[in-house]
């Protein structure tokens, strides 16, 4: 697994950096897709080391991204309606702050606000991405051995694929939270 990691990774990397560059760029790529594959590799390799049986260890990774997927729908959720909150209270600061009402602290200590929210969402994408790279990696292996129409695999990979949504989603209010931030920048 470990070994699979690493060539699975160190190939998409590499192809990775050749199409966004040089060969520099695709040694570059696949060296650290190297690293993130073995990684990915060495964390499935301990979590089935927990299991006698493949099925049970297939079913614990399934109901973990189930929960994780629940997890990151309601964050997402909240997140919504942090930034809208963030929006209208860094909007009426920003317009006092141009109409000479608001002092300078007063907008940077909403603009700390605002990348609070952006830090933690940092947090947060860390470690979707670390699961979804350890759940690639274990459905691309189980993908191997047991074929596409496995139930097993056909669940996980819908799972895989919900935690992708849910990182997209993270990403969309980041990148609102960094144009709010931007907006109260001075």
């Amino acid at each position: 697994t470990k070994v699979e990691g690493t060539v699975l990774g160190a190939l998409v990397g590499g192809l990775i950096g050749a199409a966004a560059g040089d060969s520099k760029g695709a040694l570059i790529g696949a060296a650290l897709g190297a690293g993130v594959g073995f990684l990915a590799g060495n964390e499935v390799a301990k979590r089935k080391a927990q299991y006698a049986r493949e099925e049970d260890f297939l079913d614990a990774e399934i109901a973990q991204a189930e929960q994780m997927n629940r997890e990151a729908a309601g964050y997402n959720t909240d997140l919504r309606r942090q930034i809208a909150a963030l929006d209208t209270e860094s909007n009426r600061v920003a317009a006092k702050y141009r109409a000479g009402t608001a002092s300078r602290n007063e907008l940077a200590a909403q603009r700390s606000a605002v990348q609070k929210q952006m830090e933690a969402n940092a947090k947060v994408d860390q470690t979707l991405r670390n699961e979804y790279d350890v759940k690639t990696a274990v459905l691309n292996e189980e993908r191997a051995q047991r074929g596409a129409n496995d139930p097993y695999v056909k669940s996980l990979e819908r799972q895989v694929s919900e935690l992708q949504a849910n990182i997209d989603n993270l990403h969309k209010g980041s990148t609102q939270l960094a144009r709010i931030d931007e907006r109260l920048s001075l």
